[in-house]
């Protein structure tokens, strides 16, 4: 009974002691071991061989940049209150110099100001003035180059009013409204201070008709510009055998036609026809060419196509030999083509 009572502490101590067992050692560390038992020491001793770059390079502490030392201040020498009280003063003159600066440009700024205002409102007064002063009423309109119109038609056409004021017409206005007439070719409108207005005209020159639907004034540049009225002269020589329809619509085939008339009595007058037999009528063919009647007695003479102005030349020529003798041709055929030279007459 007395053994089971025993502790736990006692059973202990009565215990036999376990012995510790050795720690077993690797073999790579038996090896390192022996090797290192092995090697003399003369080996161990020697120091270890440098790479190029570690016997190149310097130690760190002698690549490290040495400290500048730093330069003293001045030291600042103390001021009287004499000297402060002069550099006061001083700072105080700067900045009322500063003021005085920023004052004059301010009134500067407002003197001008109040210059543009002036101004404006003078020009304002003065434009006011001159729209309403009696003074600027037109008394007068100077009309040059008017042949064919009379000065009341020019004034309506320009749209200008004697009395009404020279500033409120503006003669770009009344230049366009010109030129909308059918006669004016072209036109200057200039303002005469304090009352004048002058205007320098160009009237068309009709030289021919045109003989479509109705009668047109055809002028030298071969224009169609007006239709015939009761007023407008009408002794000018008639364009006929043309297409109305044609003429309207076909821009090529209407320019063609009056081109080649105005040419041809150019080389009329050129030739010395058109006094001793004006050409009353100057007549297309088809494809046969032109025709001229000429003279009071309507005398018929044949063109043909090209060369026009020798045909007109000989023409001349022939009726200066008939003249001489005192005979008057009927017609006279210049469209021999064959035989450009044959001129083949047919007297009365």
């Amino acid at each position: 009974m007395n053994r089971r009572r025993t502790s736990a502490a006692g059973r202990r101590r009565l215990g036999p002691k376990k012995a510790k067992r050795p720690a077993k050692k690797s073999p790579a560390k038996k090896a390192g071991a022996k090797k290192s038992a092995a090697k003399p020491s003369s080996v161990a001793n020697k120091p270890a061989k440098r790479s190029p770059r570690q016997a190149t390079a310097r130690p760190r502490a002698q690549n490290r940049r040495r400290p500048v030392p730093k330069k003293p201040k001045p030291a600042k020498a103390k001021q009287s209150w004499r000297e402060r009280v002069a550099g006061a003063h001083e700072g105080a003159g700067a900045l009322v110099a500063r003021r005085q600066g920023l004052l004059k440009r301010v009134g500067q700024a407002a003197l001008l100001g109040l210059a543009v205002g002036a101004v404006v409102w003078v020009g304002d007064q003065t434009v006011q003035y001159a729209r309403t002063a009696d003074a600027f009423a037109i008394r007068e309109v100077v009309i040059e180059g008017n042949h064919r119109l009379e000065e009341i038609d020019v004034r309506r056409a320009a749209g200008l009013q004697i009395g009404s004021n020279a500033f409120e017409i503006s003669t770009e206005e009344a230049r366009n409204r010109l030129l909308q007439h059918p006669w004016v070719k072209e036109a200057t409108v200039v303002r005469k201070l304090p009352n004048r207005i002058r205007i320098e005209l160009v009237e068309r020159k009709p030289v021919a008709l045109v003989a479509l639907d109705q009668l047109y004034l055809v002028s030298k540049e071969g224009t169609v510009f007006k239709r015939l009225g009761v007023d407008d002269p009408a002794d000018l020589p008639v364009i006929t055998g043309i297409a109305s329809e044609r003429f309207y619509d076909d821009f090529d085939y209407r320019t063609a036609v009056l081109l080649r008339s105005m040419a041809l009595l150019q080389d009329y007058e050129g030739a010395g026809l058109a006094e001793l037999e004006p050409a009353s009528e100057i007549h297309f063919e088809g494809p046969t060419g032109i025709e001229l009647f000429v003279g009071d007695d309507g005398m018929h003479v044949r063109l043909g196509n090209g060369q026009h102005r020798q045909k007109l030349r000989r023409l001349r020529q022939v009726l200066a030999r008939l003249t001489r003798e005192k005979a008057r041709p009927a017609y006279v055929y210049l469209d021999n083509v064959r035989s450009p030279e044959r001129v083949t007459v047919r007297l009365h």
